[in-house]
């Protein structure tokens, strides 16, 4: 529940709590691009923004993508979700996150009864909302305040200064072959053909990133998924997966794969029609105690508990 919002020239400032009652409560502020327009992203690198909150450590940015031939305008679900998650830190408000770290979580896939393959590489150039949301992992009935002073879409400086640095390096080269036939006009000058392959440039570990979680997020059915598939499956090394999901989830391999189970699982539960056992293997667990174990552990209420508890609120 947002129980009080200020938006100036200066500040967009919204105070809520997460309340019971609702299967997955959120709270945020949502920017939509105005009539038929879009914001139109493919030229920037990164997202630049000055965010804080008092309670909460983790809020969530979520960018809605206009799919053509299959977003339906008057379903918002319907714009393929990319989404980031920003670790705030104490003293600490601003932030730079590469676009290239957006993701499609997979319950959008599932809400939408789609999976990766069903589309082409995304694009950048229909964004038709900006979703700043509740800060992740809060609790209920606990009071939070996110305060957003800026909002940007930038490019890389980096990229900018080594252009900038090879056309100087050809210039000065350029200068100095001719000074030096200048000096030595007599002299014969041979023909050199230079050839060379267009390198583009690239934020690797974003790529080497975004390849492990779709191969995660298509096969976390598998009971069997482990470091060593996926590394066959990418060809990345085990402990460099391992790194790419520390650094950008704060989780453990384990932790994230899960993480993704069992929300999958909570989502399948409320379909009253489908056994527990059933889940449990749809999830990726092998057997069904296995499966109890780990979801007691991470919500305090056995898979049956939960259902019961949750049903009267679809």
């Amino acid at each position: 529940m947002v129980y009080d919002i200020k938006v100036n020239d200066t500040i967009i400032s919204y105070s809520y709590k997460l309340g019971e009652g609702y299967l997955f409560p959120y709270a945020g502020v949502t920017l939509f691009a105005k009539d038929n327009s879009f914001f139109d992203l493919t030229s920037y690198d990164n997202l630049e923004m000055n965010i804080e909150a008092t309670s909460g450590k983790r809020p969530q940015i979520i960018l809605g993508v206009y799919v053509t031939g299959f977003t339906n305008p008057e379903k918002t679900l319907t714009y393929r979700y990319i989404v980031k998650d920003i670790d705030l830190k104490k003293d600490q408000s601003r932030y730079t996150i590469p676009l290239d770290k957006f993701i499609t979580p997979t319950w959008w896939y599932a809400e939408n009864n789609v999976s990766e393959k069903d589309f082409k590489s995304l694009e950048l150039d229909k964004v038709k909302i900006i979703n700043i949301q509740n800060c992740q992992l809060l609790g209920k009935n606990i009071p939070d305040t996110i305060n957003i002073s800026e909002l940007k879409f930038t490019k890389n400086a980096f990229l900018f200064y080594q252009i900038t640095a090879i056309v100087l390096i050809c210039y000065y080269l350029t200068i100095s072959f001719i000074v030096y036939i200048r000096k030595k006009p007599k002299e014969q000058v041979q023909k050199v053909e230079i050839q060379y392959t267009p390198v583009q440039i690239t934020s690797q570990s974003g790529q080497d990133l975004q390849k492990v979680i779709n191969f995660i997020s298509s096969n976390y059915q598998d009971s069997e998924l482990s470091l060593k598939k996926i590394q066959l499956a990418t060809g990345l090394s085990e402990n460099k997966i391992s790194s790419l999901i520390k650094d950008s989830f704060s989780l453990s391999f384990k932790q994230y794969l899960n993480n993704l189970r069992l929300n999958e699982a909570k989502r399948l539960l409320m379909d009253l029609t489908l056994p527990v056992s059933d889940i449990a293997y749809k999830v990726g667990y092998g057997n069904i105690s296995h499966f109890n174990r780990v979801f007691k552990e991470s919500l305090g209420l056995s898979p049956n508990d939960y259902r019961k508890k949750n049903k009267v609120q679809l």
